[in-house]
Formats: structure tokens, sequence, C-alpha cells
């Protein structure tokens, strides 16, 4: 426990402060800019500033799995590119957007299963590994698309693609809501799963690690 009780009352301690203290970094600059500009602190403003970091924040969450594992993954940002660009690719040919969704997440699964089986199997540095994967998935979206905006066209499939970006159920924004939903699948497996104790496992403890990986072969 990181805080005190005395005479019913319950205190901060400073080791609570220094595990909490990004949060209140960014609690205080959210202060310090709200007294800034007015307008800062609106619904419509934390919308927009969430739904603009909702991509990142949703890749944030893979990679912190990743580094639990005390590994680390530099080809997602590439690995993104392409699935987007193969995602609006098929809507473009009038395939149902979600088809489109679906075959961009598991071509993204299946290069990040390769990249996985590089690493373990091969025995080949994450760093390298996935270095080399980040050069040569850049180097097939810029052929894929020829440095080009992909077009989807003005069909009812690219109005539901793109109400996955731009949709607003609810009044939230579509990619708040997805990220809403990653964070907590994300937590709930790392809290109250099995696997989610082997991520933590493998990351904290070599010997654990090799462990699980001979049991497994």
């Amino acid at each position: 426990m990181t805080t005190q009780t005395v005479s019913g009352r319950r205190y901060f301690t400073k080791a609570w402060l220094m595990e909490q203290k990004s949060l209140i970094a960014l609690l205080v600059l959210i202060a310090i800019v709200s007294t800034l500009s007015p307008n800062f602190f609106t619904i419509n403003n934390l919308f927009n500033i969430l739904q603009q970091t909702s991509v990142n924040a949703i890749m944030a969450v893979g990679m912190t799995l990743v580094i639990l594992t005390s590994g680390i993954d530099l080809s997602v940002g590439s690995l993104l590119a392409l699935t987007g660009a193969v995602a609006a690719s098929i809507v473009g040919i009038e395939v149902n957007a979600l088809v489109a969704v679906a075959a961009a997440l598991a071509l993204g699964a299946a290069i990040g299963a390769v990249t996985g089986v590089i690493v373990a199997k091969g025995r080949v540095q994450a760093f390298i590994a996935t270095l080399v994967m980040m050069l040569l998935l850049r180097g097939v979206t810029m052929v894929y698309t020829n440095g080009s905006p992909v077009n989807t066209g003005f069909t009812e499939n690219a109005d539901l693609f793109g109400w996955f970006g731009i949709g607003r159920p609810l009044g939230v924004p579509t990619p708040v809501w997805i990220m809403g939903i990653v964070f907590l699948a994300a937590w709930y497996m790392l809290h109250h799963t099995r696997l989610g104790r082997y991520i933590y496992a493998l990351g904290g403890n070599e010997a654990s690690n090799a462990s699980f990986w001979y049991q497994r072969q």
C-alpha cells in the first residue's frame, strides 16, 4: 500500500506521489493551459484531442504488451501505413468496409506473427528484426500505393469506412470508442487472465522466460 491511515484520515505518501508523478504533471499542465485558454477545457476540444491521439494510443497498447516482455517493435508505424492502404484500396473496389477492416487486421496479425517467429525461433534481436521489417514494410507500402493517396471513391462502403474515422455515435468520436474498448480489453487481459500473468512474468524474470519457452517446446 502507498497510503497511510492516521486517526481515520488517509495521507498520500511520497512513494505514491512518485508513482503518480506523470499523471500529476499532466493534470497540472491541463490546469495551466485551461487558465491561459478558456476554450481548451471544453467537451468538443477534449474529444478532438482524444480523436487526434487515438491511433497512436491504440498502437501504444500493443507496444506496451511488447515492452512488458522486454521486447521492442519498431515496425508498427510502417505496418499501420500498409494495412491502412490495403483497407482503403479494398473499399475502393466496392467491397464491404467491414471486410476491408477485417482484412487489414488479419494482415497486421500475420505480419506481426512472422516478426514474432523471427525473433522467438530465429533468435534474432527484436530491435534488428523489427528495424528490418519497418524498412521492408515502408518499401512495400510505397510500391503498393505508388507514393500516392489511395482513393476510396464516393460510395456507401466508403462512407461506412469513413465512419470509423469521423463518426460520432452518442456524440463521441468512433476512434475514441475504439480506443476505450482496446484499453479496457488490454487492462482486463493483463490483470485477470493467465496470458496477462505470463506477459508480466516473461518480462520481469529471464529465468521464467527461458522456462516458459522450454515448456512450450
